[in-house]
């Protein structure tokens, strides 16, 4: 396999994981839903906001990450004296 097909599985992985996480949250609902009643929301609720949780603090922590380096890149350029 080249390399371009290894890049477009790559690329295609996140969106596909996203659809069989959304539809085993959806089976799950209903699963749970069948064995006791209105308790499908709960799991609904604790499967989405979960992941919105972890993205935040990903993307809190890459944010801070880069304002670190550009800092440090400001810095080398001061002391260069460029």
């Amino acid at each position: 396999m080249n390399r371009v097909w290894k890049q477009f599985f790559k690329n295609l992985a996140w969106p596909v994981g996203i659809a069989v996480y959304v539809w085993g949250i959806v089976f799950a609902s209903y699963y749970v839903d069948s064995l006791y009643k209105d308790r499908g929301v709960i799991v609904v609720v604790v499967f989405m906001v979960l992941p919105g949780l972890v993205f935040f603090v990903c993307e809190t922590w890459r944010d801070a990450k880069r304002k670190v380096e550009r800092e440090n890149e400001k810095m080398i350029r001061i002391l260069k004296g460029n």
